[in-house]
């Protein structure tokens, strides 16, 4: 990990902190040429207020959030930005089943995303499924673990993952899902 990746991390975590999920805040930025192009955040989309009955409310809530990537790409189709060839950097949860398609339909060629071992939670498998698909059409994706600060000042292409050699083990299920996608399903 390079020093502009620590440096575009701590600004996707910084724009994480703008979202008024009480639970998870998720921030993306895309850039290009050491230049950020596009911000997003979690919340919901604009119009809908945002009160705290309804932040609160789970599954209203769920089917209301528009995820920090999306958000990254509706902003800057607003601004008639394109994202092509970009580097996404996410900070909160790694990109999942639904935000890899907008991340392939717009371009982007890097992705910069937590790791789905420590940070997929509930939505392992289907984080797991979109990093295969977007690697599949060439996107390049690196993770990183969001726990160990200490990162932050670790010089060159180094990340969380290569101190503790950590590997991802998969059970029968989850390697199923794995071998069908390396199959083209």
């Amino acid at each position: 990990m390079t020093k502009w990746d620590k440096r575009f991390l701590k600004l996707a975590k910084e724009i994480a902190t703008w979202s008024k999920d009480p639970s998870t805040q998720v921030g993306a930025i895309a850039v290009r040429d050491k230049r950020i192009i596009a911000t997003g955040y979690n919340g919901f989309p604009k119009g809908i207020e945002d009160n705290a009955r309804t932040l609160e409310d789970r599954p209203a809530k769920l089917r209301l959030m528009v995820h920090g990537e999306m958000n990254m790409i509706f902003n800057a189709v607003e601004h008639g930005v394109s994202l092509k060839d970009s580097t996404v950097y996410v900070w909160g949860l790694p990109v999942c089943e639904d935000c890899f398609k907008g991340l392939i339909q717009v371009g982007v060629s890097r992705v910069v995303m937590p790791s789905i071992e420590e940070h997929g939670k509930r939505w392992k498998l289907g984080c797991e499924f979109g990093k295969c698909k977007m690697e599949h059409v060439g996107i390049q994706v690196d993770q990183y673990n969001m726990y160990h600060v200490w990162s932050w000042d670790t010089p060159g292409k180094y990340m969380a993952e290569d101190h503790y050699n950590l590997k991802q083990s998969f059970d029968k299920e989850h390697g199923d899902e794995i071998e069908e996608c390396e199959n083209g399903y």
